[in-house]
């Protein structure tokens, strides 16, 4: 079986705001404001790219201004996007996001209305290529209706990033579908309704996920499967801005997974690659 890897999600434009020193609500801080392209899927798209496997991006681009740079760094990546979607006169989809003082997510706003045009329909026709790779990763930005169609028709493993809380109606219902999923920690427990990270991937396999990789930002990562549970500390800290280190480890825990390997392989490698990412100097893949 080939070892392409399709992802299917969203694609937008990043705009975050980094402050110099701690924020203050509700007043003008000095800082840095960065444009850049972003979308969990595009972002996990290109990183597969850059571990050196084949990867298709199915998602849908507005039209405007700020398509073809996303167009671009996608094709100057190594993605193939000939399947994807131009909307006529749609918006393309905007990530605006406020960092604290330690790089870490204050506050976000998505407009990704963009991502209604990944239909079911549009699912549908994609179904043979995703059907034709090795692993489809999915986030949770398009449709309900499309996800649920996705889960029950993918014939190859499915591997799902749940984006944030705000998208977890779109989640709870496939998860018996799914062969892994990667929450963080507060999106695990809103799934499960648990405290704990353990208590949290127990309940994800009981619903019917066959591996749980929970990502615990700097106190590392729980995975867990069929075989026990293992919490992964990080081993080397890093100061970076935390923006996009998810994706990157989305993708590491894709390709190990596209090559076969155990859930505690998996997770190792998924780590590593979001620890390079983060020790780089590239603000995105």
């Amino acid at each position: 079986m080939s070892k392409t890897i399709t992802v299917f999600g969203g694609a937008n434009m990043d705009i975050l705001g980094m402050p110099g020193s701690a924020l203050r609500l509700r007043d003008s801080n000095i800082g840095r404001v960065l444009l850049r392209p972003g979308g969990v899927g595009r972002n996990v798209a290109c990183h597969i790219a850059a571990l050196g496997e084949a990867c298709v991006l199915l998602t849908a681009f507005g039209q405007d201004d700020l398509s073809e740079p996303l167009k671009a760094s996608c094709v100057s990546a190594g993605v193939d996007i000939s399947a994807a979607r131009t909307v006529p006169d749609a918006r393309t989809g905007v990530y605006l996001c406020l960092h604290d003082e330690t790089g870490d997510m204050l506050a976000a706003v998505n407009d990704m209305a963009v991502a209604d045009a990944l239909t079911p329909d549009y699912a549908a026709s994609c179904l043979p290529r995703i059907n034709s790779s090795a692993l489809c990763v999915v986030d949770a930005n398009p449709p309900a209706e499309t996800v649920e169609y996705l889960a029950r028709n993918a014939a190859v493993p499915l591997l799902m990033d749940p984006v944030s809380c705000a998208k977890l109606d779109r989640v709870l219902p496939v998860l018996p579908y799914l062969t892994a999923i990667k929450p963080n920690i507060h999106e695990a427990m809103a799934l499960t309704g648990c405290r704990t990270a353990r208590d949290c991937a127990q309940a994800l396999l009981r619903q019917g996920v066959k591996r749980a990789f929970i990502s615990l930002g700097a106190e590392g990562l729980c995975c867990a499967d069929d075989q026990g549970i293992t919490l992964l500390p990080v081993e080397h800290p890093s100061e970076a801005a935390k923006t996009g280190a998810g994706d990157a480890l989305c993708a590491g825990l894709a390709v190990a997974m596209a090559h076969g390997e155990t859930t505690l392989e998996c997770a190792k490698f998924g780590m590593a690659h979001a620890a390079r990412y983060l020790q780089s100097e590239e603000e995105t893949p």
